[in-house]
Parts: C-alpha cells; sequence; structure tokens
C-alpha cells in the first residue's frame, strides 16, 4: 500500500500540503498548541491543556517504549523504489508518534468540549496527519493505525481518570 500511494499519489503540491500537514504531528507543534490554550482563560482550556499535556507524556511514553521494543525499520529503508520525503523521522516506524500525538490532541479536545464542532475539524486534521506520514514514506499504514490507537487511547484514559 506504502508503493500504491507513493507511486500513484504523488505530485509536487501535495508534497509541500502533506509536509505542512506532517508537522501537525510534531511534538514542537503539540507543546506550542498546549502551551497557547494553557494562557487563555476558562476552566474547559485549563481542563484541556492539563489533560492534553498528560495524554501527550503518556502516549509519548508508550510510543517510545514500543518503538524500542520492535525496532521496525521504516519503508524507505525496506522499500528501495520508495521516494520518500524524510519529514520528522527519528530511527524506527512502528508506532507513528506523530499521529499519536495528533490523535492525542483531537480526542482531547472532542472530550474536554464535549463533542463541539472544532473537534470533527482537530479529528479530521488527525486523520490528515497519518496519512501524511504513509505519503511521505515514512510510515506504514499499520504504523499511524497504532498510533492513532495509542493517542485516541491514551486522551481517553486521562479523561477518565480525571473526572
Amino acid at each position: 500500500m506504502v508503493i500504491y500511494i507513493n507511486k500513484n499519489f504523488k505530485h509536487k503540491l501535495l508534497d509541500y500540503f502533506f509536509i505542512a500537514v506532517t508537522y501537525l504531528g510534531s511534538d514542537v507543534f503539540a507543546l506550542g498548541f498546549v502551551l497557547a490554550f494553557s494562557f487563555l482563560p476558562g476552566r474547559n482550556l485549563d481542563d484541556f491543556s492539563i489533560s492534553a499535556a498528560i495524554g501527550l507524556i503518556l502516549s509519548s511514553l508508550t510510543v517510545g517504549i514500543l518503538k524500542n521494543t520492535i525496532r521496525r525499520k521504516r519503508p524507505f529503508q525496506t522499500i528501495i523504489e520508495l521516494e520518500s520525503l524524510k519529514i520528522g523521522v527519528d530511527q524506527y516506524s512502528f508506532p507513528s508518534g506523530h499521529t499519536s500525538a495528533a490523535f492525542c490532541l483531537a480526542v482531547t479536545t472532542a472530550m474536554v468540549t464535549s463533542g463541539h464542532i472544532s473537534s470533527a475539524l482537530y479529528m479530521a486534521l488527525a486523520f490528515l496527519v497519518a496519512i501524511s506520514r504513509v505519503y511521505l514514506g515514512v510510515h506504514y499504514p499499520t504504523d499511524v493505525t497504532a498510533g492513532a490507537l495509542i493517542g485516541s487511547f491514551s486522551a481517553a484514559l486521562v479523561h477518565i481518570l480525571r473526572r
């Protein structure tokens, strides 16, 4: 599937688009997002910032442990004909940390805002981050699926425990 996406959907405009989108799952973006919301007034925003920070720490630890345990090579390391744009990569592929962070933020937003319309936007952006990681050739579909599950589960667990 990685080769199919890489060969059939490759376009310079999509390259630029997905390079930009992939940064929405970066540690720097996640930290900035949480910090920005922590300075805005309102109880829901305080809840969001605390829940998101704890969720991101939990998901990041889980991703790190799994990456260093499983040690799956990235698609561009194993598929010779793959045209990869190596944006935001560390050593191992499984699971996707960018996708985990994006889904953690999206699910935290949905839970703290009780399904406000903005939640749909954040979920759509999280899905785009997952797609970007496969499109760029730095993850397999199973990597981003696992990342989405880890980020979502981390956010849900924090929400349940903080009630």
